[in-house]
């Protein structure tokens, strides 16, 4: 399904619109038309890694961190919570569980740390913690407020602030005031993440990160290391063979991650990860595929670390404001 795609859709992801919210990507001249070069990129010596908290890849250099992404949610309720003033609603968003702190990348190559594989198998720190605050109920035309109209289609949608500004807003009223295209949630969103056309696809980074994490998933150095700490398993009654996806091939249901035979098969998974030298692997190809992209596409990532700090800016000024 489109993220755009359903009313229903985006109330259930209104609390996290900024990684939900698709807007055109900015691309120079010089990104366009360039495909990855399907040689593997070459790498130093793999580290000796037995944990990746606080790893640092180098677009990482690009992104939010943990503390500037809640500070960015934090803004964006408070533009939400603006807007449906305007109609007379009083709304917040919905609180999601804090992040663990220090903990940036902790799981990015699935569980490598022994103690957490002793105490929580294939589960985290962070899934014991509790919920945070639902979504309240809404009225008819606070929903509509909050999202407009039901029968928006993704094309609908004004891509900034600018844009949405010039056109008005939409056909619904309330309180004798139009309802913005897209709803509280999408002026919300654009004047955070897009108050220009110029605006970077706020999934930029993150969809050259995945991209990067794809091909590095590929490599042969990643494939090598993968088949000897397989082999490493075997050797300990598991039958697996790719450590990205052990749960799945072993046959762990959500609610069995830190049963007993969990946690048996996660201090495998980590005694070979430590063995084979896995994590250090994984870091550096996905380090070289990642710097590849940064070689790339620099003039857009410059432009999406400017637009980053800005809305940081924007969203401190929010939350500080009476």
């Amino acid at each position: 399904m489109h993220p755009l795609s359903g009313r229903r859709h985006l109330h259930r992801s209104v609390g996290v619109l900024c990684a939900a919210v698709v807007l055109a990507a900015c691309s120079s001249s010089s990104d366009r038309g360039r495909t990855d070069e399907k040689s593997e990129p070459g790498i130093s010596a793999a580290p000796t890694m037995l944990s990746t908290v606080g790893a640092r890849f180098p677009l990482d250099a690009y992104d939010a961190t943990q503390e500037e992404s809640a500070a960015l949610q934090q803004g964006q309720g408070v533009l939400i919570s603006r807007c449906m003033e305007r109609f007379g609603f009083r709304y917040s968003l919905p609180s999601r569980p804090a992040a663990t702190a220090g903990r940036t990348n902790a799981r990015i190559f699935g569980v490598v740390d022994a103690n957490e594989a002793a105490r929580y198998g294939y589960s985290t720190p962070e899934d014991t913690q509790p919920p945070g605050r639902t979504s309240q109920s809404l009225t008819a035309s606070e929903e509509i407020a909050l999202h407009g109209a039901p029968d928006l289609k993704p094309g609908d949608m004004p891509m900034s602030q600018a844009e949405a500004e010039k056109k008005g807003g939409g056909k619904q009223r309330i309180n004798g005031k139009a309802v913005p295209v897209g709803g509280c949630g999408r002026e919300a969103f654009l004047k955070l993440y897009a108050p220009e056309p110029n605006a970077v696809d706020a999934m930029y980074v993150f969809n050259l990160k995945s991209q990067a994490e794809s091909r590095a998933r590929e490599d042969s150095r990643t494939r090598k290391v993968n088949k000897s700490w397989s082999g490493c398993m075997a050797r300990k009654g598991h039958t697996v063979s790719d450590p990205m996806n052990a749960t799945t091939e072993l046959g762990l249901s959500d609610d069995a991650l830190t049963s007993p035979a969990a946690i048996t098969a996660a201090k495998a998974d980590v005694a070979c990860k430590k063995e084979v030298g896995l994590v250090g692997v994984y870091f550096a190809v996905q380090s070289a595929y990642q710097q590849r992209q940064i070689d790339k596409n620099a003039e857009t990532l410059d432009l999406a670390k400017k637009q980053l700090k800005d809305r940081l800016k924007l969203a401190a000024s929010l939350i500080a404001a009476p």
